[in-house]
């Protein structure tokens, strides 16, 4: 804890990623402040890791590409190592339009509506890859974590204080995803999404167990979605925080943080070389403008 001479303070969590996920973070963060304020907790966490234990013997029947690295040779590093940070708000009504214009140039290529996530997903994977430069062949896998508590068969209890996420992914060449409209990236997005079934998830768990395979964060993107978890409720006994938010994230993660007083805002922050920044500025500029 960090105090300052206003009498605000910061308090700062570091958590192993291999123990807890965003959601279990967050709920040890809401008991926390429930026992500061000497308050029973309002969802006692389930300790039982063996819920998500591997199957002996193990069972892999899904090709696991999420865990495949891309060829270093087809992969477009930035000129030099300088980035900078920038955020992006979008407003429900934009986030309204956005999903609209995807649908609208999707046609029939969309199997169902699109959501928020989706239709942002795509766009920010879509104007990052055009912004970076890379060649038309060049292949841009992009990763992003399902809490998986409500898809395993049976869901997770509540409460399960563990890691139950899963990255799913999405493929494709660089040219294509530039040059096609928006659909197509949204498209990608759902079809990752809908990989999450409980024999998937299960194959994960086993092909790490036998594997220990890291995850090709390096050579992907990664978008984490920081917007449905509630840290911002967190009352100690001095009220609810004014911000939260992490404290440092790597180049290849985007982070998706709720926004406004009502939490229906989103922030892209995102780190880029300022060259590449600059393009995906404007990349984004007429999206972000409501007309």
């Amino acid at each position: 804890m960090t105090k300052f001479e206003c009498g605000g303070f910061v308090l700062g969590l570091g958590v192993n990623h291999c123990m807890l996920d965003g959601v279990a973070a967050m709920e040890f963060v809401n008991s926390w402040a429930e026992t500061a304020r000497v308050l029973p907790l309002s969802n006692p966490p389930i300790l039982d890791r063996s819920i998500l234990a591997a199957r002996v013997p193990p069972i892999i029947n899904h090709p696991h590409t999420e865990f495949q690295d891309i060829d270093e040779k087809v992969i477009s590093p930035d000129a030099d190592n300088v980035v900078i940070q920038r955020s992006f708000c979008f407003s429900p009504d934009i986030l309204e339009r956005l999903k609209k214009k995807a649908m609208a140039d999707g046609g029939t290529l969309l199997p169902r509506q699109c959501t928020s996530f989706e239709a942002l997903s795509g766009l920010v994977w879509k104007a990052r890859t055009e912004s970076m430069d890379m060649k038309p062949e060049q292949k841009t896998k992009l990763l992003f974590p399902v809490d998986g508590r409500a898809k395993f068969k049976p869901p997770l209890p509540r409460g399960y204080m563990g890691n139950s996420i899963v990255l799913t992914f999405a493929l494709a060449e660089a040219g294509q995803l530039r040059d096609k409209p928006l659909s197509n990236a949204v498209r990608h997005v759902q079809d990752a999404i809908a990989l999450v079934t409980d024999d998937y998830m299960r194959s994960a768990i086993d092909f790490f167990e036998v594997t220990r395979s890291p995850m090709p964060f390096a050579t992907s993107l990664t978008i984490a979605q920081w917007s449905r978890l509630s840290f911002h409720t967190s009352d100690f006994g001095w009220g609810e925080p004014v911000h939260t938010g992490p404290v440092y994230y790597p180049k290849e993660i985007i982070l998706f943080l709720s926004h406004g007083e009502d939490r229906t805002s989103i922030n892209v922050l995102l780190k880029l070389s300022p060259k590449a920044m600059q393009k995906f500025e404007e990349i984004l500029k007429p999206e972000l403008e409501l007309n």
